[in-house]
């Protein structure tokens, strides 16, 4: 990065105008032709398509490129607390793609936003595995109680049993001393 010229117009701007034509180059992703003409009508400054890429190199690439970074560590910090499984070739892949959206000029956000419903789909599909295994354990533990049941009910039924030895059947049924 190269120093800017002590006539840098872009550079001298008052601190609140060059905060909104950073917010413009960060935020809108201008047409660099109509930016010029915006400069030039909000600001009564004129300035060139190179002035304004200079000043974009020297005050917007560094944010830019945390933005990007900060948001890629997000994305995979949440990836990595989905309870779906993500390997790390998978959570890197991620985060490239997420720093690439977000830094790219002209980059579109579809891609992100794929990305970011596959990840939504996966952490609902094992949602959903989950629940499946508990309604499995759900069903295995009512399967278990209803054997018990009829073992006791053929237990109370049987007739060749003594009150006592019924009563002892049915603790041993439900393992009870």
């Amino acid at each position: 990065m190269r120093k800017p010229r002590s006539d840098s117009v872009l550079d001298s701007l008052p601190p609140a105008q060059r905060e909104q034509l950073i917010g413009w180059l960060l935020d809108e992703n201008p047409n660099i032709d109509e930016l010029v003409e915006r400069v030039k009508a909000k600001f009564g400054v004129r300035t060139s398509r190179t002035a304004l890429s200079s000043f974009y190199s020297r005050r917007c690439y560094k944010l830019r490129s945390n933005q990007a970074t900060e948001f890629a560590d997000l994305v995979v910090s949440e990836a990595k607390a989905n309870p779906a499984k993500f390997d790390e070739a998978t959570l890197a892949l991620v985060k490239q793609k997420a720093f690439e959206r977000v830094y790219a000029r002209d980059g579109n956000i579809s891609e992100l936003s794929l990305l970011a419903g596959i990840l939504g789909d996966a952490a609902k599909l094992d949602l959903k595995r989950q629940e499946l295994a508990l309604a499995d354990r759900r069903v295995a533990l009512l399967e278990k109680k209803a054997a018990l049941a009829d073992q006791a009910e053929a237990a109370t039924r049987d007739e060749t049993l003594t009150p006592a030895q019924r009563s002892a059947r049915l603790k041993e049924i439900f393992g009870l001393k």
